[in-house]
């Protein structure tokens, strides 16, 4: 619990006075004793899946404190996300908006969202696979779409953008990318 404690410190240290939320991904160790260690530093959860939602949940995360991001959102596990009131649902499609749309519909409170920007810029990463801000890559919105996007959900009342967001890739050493 120490190490945790001393990176989350410099993390907070690193941020200053930019006003920010750290969330956790789940997917990097969804150990129960990490995650309630994290939940009680303060640090929200964001998650892939509905198995992720189970064990945030599970680990006395409040669902307003957890970010669902990630390709391949099935519609099961987006409505347990709505059903449960996640903090937010990051959207990497806009076939993924239509279908949180339509599970947001009457709901009696807007929907938060954000949009998952791809941004077509290669990263140099340890291995392919964690490169995923390159155009053609299966994660986040195309550049060119983003806006229409945008636009699309400020139309919708069941929804509300609160978030635009991209992630170019894992392990990234180097500053220039960004």
């Amino acid at each position: 619990a120490d190490p945790v404690r001393r990176q989350l410190r410099l993390l907070q240290a690193a941020l200053g006075g930019i006003p920010h939320r750290i969330h956790y991904s789940v997917k990097a160790n969804g150990n129960l004793a990490v995650l309630s260690l994290l939940r009680h530093l303060g640090v929200g959860a964001d998650i892939v899946s509905g198995g992720e939602l189970a064990r945030a949940l599970r680990a006395g995360f409040r669902p307003a404190d957890i970010v669902f991001s990630g390709v391949g959102k099935s519609e099961a596990e987006l409505r347990a996300a709505l059903d449960a009131g996640v903090g937010l649902i990051n959207l990497e499609s806009p076939g993924e908006l239509a279908v949180v749309r339509r599970l947001a519909c009457g709901r009696g409170s807007p929907v938060a969202v954000g949009i998952r920007v791809n941004p077509d810029v290669a990263a140099d990463t340890p291995h392919p696979y964690t490169q995923t801000g390159r155009s053609g890559m299966k994660f986040g919105v195309p550049l060119d779409q983003v806006m229409p996007l945008a636009r699309e959900i400020a139309a919708e009342r069941d929804l509300v953008l609160r978030s635009v967001g991209m992630h170019i890739g894992s392990q990234i050493a180097r500053p220039e990318p960004y």
